[in-house]
């Protein structure tokens, strides 16, 4: 988990140890039988210890088994065809949105934006829309656990506010990142149902505040919600 939450793509054993507050010969320890069985490997360039190929090969089987990227995937495409902005699936992970797909934008100025990124929930269009849709007791238990950071000047960061929002999102469908999370970023975002109703994954359109002006909101919102319906109708989501 280390190794895979650092922004540098390897990490050596000293600063390992530091980061997770055990003696270096721990570390060593732990990081010979990784290495033994093929779940990291040396980086001859920095000395250091990285993840190997293993890791993304089993990550992939995960993904694999989540059927509603299989059919969300196409219709996303499409989206971002007519946006011509990048597009962004995620899921809930403990109090995290996790980016399992993006569909970058074909323009010059593009959202970069990580595979495997982790997003706060309660400042970005997917993580809102996930939130909003979650069951009253569980959405309650992750407010709860959230420490509501700022981030621009845009953010929430007082619960009062924030139920507020997510009552709206979950009103009107759609979730709004207006430069909430990132300066400059804006983007629409919106749940993906299965056939119980429950929320599976979020999807959002996002691009930066030139592009993605306010008088263009309430047109992506609207693709954003139809491809949103479509996705869940065909996983079987039949709204009352």
């Amino acid at each position: 988990e280390c190794l895979s939450e650092d922004e540098k793509p390897s990490a050596t054993l000293t600063e390992l140890s530091r980061r997770l507050h055990l003696h270096v010969s721990t570390v060593h320890r732990l990081m010979v039988n990784l290495l033994r069985q093929g779940f990291v490997e040396a980086d001859p360039v920095t000395g250091g210890y990285r993840l190997s190929f293993r890791m993304l090969r089993m990550g992939l089987k995960v993904l694999d088994r989540l059927d509603f990227r299989q059919v969300a995937q196409p219709l996303l495409r499409e989206l971002n065809q007519k946006t011509q902005e990048t597009v962004h699936l995620a899921i809930l992970q403990g109090h995290h949105a996790f980016s399992i797909d993006k569909i970058g934008s074909p323009q010059p100025v593009a959202l970069d934006a990580k595979l495997g990124g982790i997003m706060p929930l309660y400042c970005t269009g997917v993580g809102k829309s996930l939130l909003a849709f979650q069951a009253e007791a569980a959405q309650a238990e992750i407010l709860h656990a959230l420490a509501l950071e700022r981030h621009t000047s845009h953010t929430i960061t007082t619960q009062s506010p924030l139920r507020k929002e997510l009552t709206r999102v979950k009103e009107q469908g759609y979730a709004v990142d207006v430069e909430e999370a990132v300066p400059g970023l804006r983007g629409v975002a919106a749940p993906i149902l299965n056939h119980l109703g429950h929320v599976v994954a979020a999807f959002s359109v996002a691009g930066p505040a030139s592009r993605v002006t306010p008088e263009r909101l309430p047109e992506l919102a609207k693709l954003v919600c139809e491809t949103a319906r479509e996705i869940s109708f065909r996983l079987g989501h039949r709204p009352a």
